[in-house]
């Protein structure tokens, strides 16, 4: 598969068959992660692989907790639906055969002093470790598996998450990666803009 077959072919898949995901497989994704560009070169990513199942079920049951209890407090009814629908999004990596964790410390570069609206350093390592999630999933489609990256988790129970995984500061949670092999062929991609709907030429 050439480099724009792959990136054509990329999906969000959330439902996975019980095949396994090879190890050596796994490294290749997370060496193609690493290759991706950095702000200064900080490289400020870090993947905690899961394939403890009792583990992925304990963090879902933590979410749902989360989320139930949310629910229970509003009587708004449309929020309710929202949060329901964000709890599918946020647990679905504890069905895959594999989860990866994706973790970005604070880029500790220094700042651009003539910069009126300087971005954080969070931002940065987020803006790096972002790219670096995109080659993982590429890679994983290139290898014929699929992948879903997901940001619920961290928004709803990052800290508890970080607690059970061990992460420690500076490290964050950003997101995590269900990844394995769809339980079906996937459907028909969601339509995209046009270039020419998204891009200008100046010049």
């Amino acid at each position: 598969m050439d480099f724009f077959e792959t990136v054509r072919a990329r999906r969000s898949i959330r439902r996975f068959s019980d095949r396994a995901v090879a190890h050596e497989d796994i490294l290749a994704m997370l060496e193609a992660a690493t290759l991706a560009p950095s702000a200064t070169n900080e490289q400020p990513w870090h993947f905690i692989v899961i394939r403890d199942k009792e583990l992925k079920n304990s963090m879902r049951d933590v979410i749902n907790a989360i989320v139930e209890a949310s629910m229970a407090a509003t009587d708004d009814r449309a929020r309710k639906q929202r949060l329901a629908r964000m709890r599918l999004y946020s647990t679905h990596f504890a069905d895959a055969p594999v989860a990866i964790a994706v973790l970005a410390r604070p880029w500790e570069g220094p700042r651009y002093s003539n910069s009126s609206s300087e971005p954080s350093h969070r931002d940065l390592g987020i803006e790096s470790v972002a790219m670096a999630t995109a080659q993982l999933q590429l890679a994983a489609t290139a290898l014929g598996y699929s992948c879903c990256f997901s940001s619920g988790p961290a928004e709803f129970a990052r800290e508890e998450l970080e607690a059970m995984l061990g992460v420690e500061k500076p490290w964050f949670l950003l997101g995590i990666i269900s990844l394995g092999t769809p339980s079906k062929p996937p459907r028909e991609r969601p339509p995209r803009k046009l270039v020419e709907e998204v891009c200008t030429f100046i010049g």
